[in-house]
Formats: structure tokens, C-alpha cells, sequence
């Protein structure tokens, strides 16, 4: 009988073994396969920047006004120049480029606009370099100085929430002031991991003059 359940404890403590060596090749199998099937996500990435672009842009005043601008001082120039010709060499990004619309000869020699604005302002092609998107966070801009890759068409207000014309009358209780407007356009820029990113950022669109009670 004694040997009868030795053979007993023998078996049993054979089985646990091989089911514990089951167990423990199907872990290592499994974690094989997720090793295997993460794919890391890949960009262009360029030396230059070691942090998010946006953190360290220094922004003047004027720009600041406006969310967008042409030019700041340490826009990191080799770093753009060498993204934009890897994207040029791949050829993965469509630049926009807008253009001024161009008045006909017979609308230039007819009779003077009849239409009055009733704000003042400047409209001009913006070749960004710094841009602001919807959360007023600034991104670098892919843009060359001398041969810009994007080109956008905007109206700056001459001066913002000034009156309106007083050409407009408007009754008492009423104000009315020169407002700038935005709209989100697509631009070429680079991400928090120095990536080339296509993403949404506020374009001054046009000058609206609005009117609020008071």
C-alpha cells in the first residue's frame, strides 16, 4: 500500500511540473508576439531641436497681436531646409499656395469702387514662419526666406476695435468697432517630436465690423 502511494505522489508531482513548463512557454510565447507585433510610431525626425519648437520661439509683440508670423529671430533655418528636402526628395507634402486676386484691366480704367468699407484694412500674401493653432499654442512653419513653400492670403485690421466707419450710422444703444476674424487653414509644420505634421492653424481672414449692445 506504502509503495502504492508513493507511485501516486510520484505521478502527481510530475504532471504539476509539465503543466507549470506549459504554462510557462505559453507566457513566453505571448510576450514574444507582442514584441513582434509593436511597431513604434515613425517620423522624420531631425537633429536641432530637442524639445517642442513652440516652447523655446521667440515671438515679437506685433506677431502676437496677430497669431501669425513672417519672421522670428531664432527660426532654426538647417533644420527646415533639411526636413523640407526630404519632403521634396519623398515627395509626401502639397504646399498651399495662395495668390492676390488680380484685377482685370477693364475693372482697374472703370469707374471708381461704389462699395465703402467700413473698416480699414491691409490685404497681403503671409508667408508664415510661426503660427498659432486653435489651442493659441505656436509651431515652427515650414518656410524658406528667400523661396516660401506656403503662401496664405490675409486682411489684417489697420487698427483693431477701432470704430467703425461714420459713414454707419447705427442708433442709440447700439456700438460698432472693426474686429479681426480668423479661419483655420492647413499648414506644413513641425510636431513636438520634430516630425513634419499637416495640421490646422488660424489664418487672420478678413476685418469685420460688429456691432454689440452697449
Amino acid at each position: 500500500m506504502a509503495w502504492i502511494l508513493l507511485c501516486i505522489l510520484l505521478v502527481s508531482l510530475f504532471q504539476a511540473s509539465t503543466n507549470g513548463a506549459d504554462v510557462g512557454d505559453t507566457r513566453s510565447v505571448s510576450e514574444s508576439e507582442r514584441s513582434a507585433n509593436h511597431k513604434p510610431n515613425v517620423g522624420f525626425v531631425f537633429p536641432g531641436l530637442t524639445s517642442r519648437a513652440g516652447n523655446n520661439l521667440v515671438i515679437p509683440d506685433e506677431c502676437k497681436k496677430i497669431g501669425i508670423c513672417e519672421d522670428i529671430p531664432n527660426y532654426p533655418e538647417d533644420l527646415v531646409k533639411n526636413l523640407a528636402q526630404e519632403l521634396e526628395k519623398n515627395n509626401i507634402s502639397k504646399f498651399n499656395k495662395d495668390v492676390l486676386d488680380i484685377p482685370q484691366i477693364a475693372e482697374r480704367i472703370g469707374p471708381e469702387e461704389e462699395n465703402i468699407e467700413l473698416c480699414n484694412s491691409v490685404q497681403k500674401l503671409y508667408a508664415p514662419r510661426a503660427a498659432q493653432d486653435a489651442n493659441k499654442e505656436w509651431f515652427v512653419i515650414m518656410n524658406d526666406k528667400v523661396k516660401p513653400q506656403q503662401t496664405f492670403r490675409v486682411e489684417i485690421c489697420q487698427t483693431r476695435d477701432s470704430p467703425c466707419s461714420a459713414v454707419a450710422y447705427f442708433q442709440n444703444g447700439y456700438e460698432a468697432r472693426c474686429v479681426q476674424k480668423y479661419m483655420l487653414r492647413q499648414m506644413v509644420a513641425l510636431n513636438e517630436q520634430n516630425e513634419v505634421v499637416q495640421r490646422p492653424f488660424q489664418v487672420p481672414s478678413c476685418c469685420s465690423c460688429v456691432v454689440k449692445v452697449v
